[in-house]
């Protein structure tokens, strides 16, 4: 059993990404290949969100686990960017700090 996403329409990508190639990466990121780094919320109620490897996805230990991606960055600078601009945005469309909820609920824009 392989860990499951949940991509919604309106994710966040890095701006090296390119819109028409997001079906394909969707599909290394679901097969755990692919050198991409992924924004989901934390199962731990201490943190928000996490950003994990596509390839670190495909680990045992993620078996059975189902992620909401609310980003994808080519490289783990760029998913920081993406979480700042997830910061920005949830405070000014929520008016609060969080994440983990706003992520969930798919609604970016």
């Amino acid at each position: 059993m392989s860990a499951k996403f949940k991509f919604f329409p309106h994710v966040y990508i890095s701006e090296s990404i390119k819109p028409h190639r997001l079906f394909f990466i969707r599909m290394k990121i679901k097969a755990g290949k692919g050198g991409y780094y992924v924004i989901v919320p934390s199962q731990r109620d201490d943190e928000m969100l996490e950003i994990l490897s596509s390839k670190e996805t495909a680990k045992k230990q993620y078996d059975k686990r189902r992620f909401i991606v609310g980003g994808i960055a080519d490289n783990k600078p760029d998913a920081f960017k993406l979480v700042q601009l997830m910061t920005i945005d949830c405070q000014r469309i929520r008016g609060d700090l969080n994440l983990k909820e706003y992520i969930s609920c798919g609604q970016f824009y």
